[in-house]
């Protein structure tokens, strides 16, 4: 049995990366998910160590990880790509709570996120953008100091507004890419 407690990194444990709400429903596919082999183990090191811890650190704020490894019986039952990230414990989808846009303790961090996109785009952000995508405009500011291979946008209500972001880094490939998943209806004027 793995040690779920284990620190991967100062902030982020096993158990922490290894969680699925799938799984949670089924004793069978929650011992699965609780036993990744060890290569799944240290690839999650890895995300945690140079991706997800570095920026944990910068934006001085908790990151939530809604799924990081997958078996691959919970990565078939949520729809999971075949080829997933997941399933060796190279991704994890994450997210920051809505506290983020108004602690104080943020407010140094938000403010280069939102100059970086000034900075890039000539634009600022819009004012409805939601927390999770000040996490993925940060990844895309920063691709090449934490060694993303892909950062994705995922659903959501509207672009600026994704229901999570998924983060990748593998010690095999870094490719860099920024990508958007969902279909977004704009509003009728």
């Amino acid at each position: 049995m793995a040690n779920l407690n284990e620190n991967l990194s100062r902030n982020f444990t096993l158990g922490e990366v290894v969680r699925s709400e799938t799984a949670e429903r089924d004793p069978r596919l929650r011992a699965l998910q609780q036993n990744p082999p060890q290569e799944v183990i240290d690839n999650l090191r890895y995300l945690c160590q140079t991706t997800l811890q570095p920026m944990r650190d910068k934006l001085n704020f908790p990151i939530d990880v809604t799924s990081g490894y997958r078996s691959e019986e919970v990565n078939r039952l949520v729809k999971g790509a075949p080829t997933s990230q997941h399933l060796f414990g190279q991704a994890a989808d994450c997210g920051l709570s809505s506290r983020f846009l108004t602690d104080p303790e943020t407010a140094a961090v938000r403010q280069e996120i939102e100059n970086g996109v000034i900075q890039h785009t000539g634009k600022p952000l819009r004012p409805d953008v939601n927390p999770h995508f000040y996490l993925f405009v940060y990844v895309c500011l920063h691709l090449h100091e934490l060694d993303i291979d892909q950062a994705i946008h995922e659903y959501g209500e509207d672009f600026g507004k994704p229901a999570w972001v998924h983060i990748a880094a593998s010690r095999q490939q870094s490719r860099r890419q920024i990508l958007a998943l969902g279909e977004y209806v704009p509003p009728e004027k």
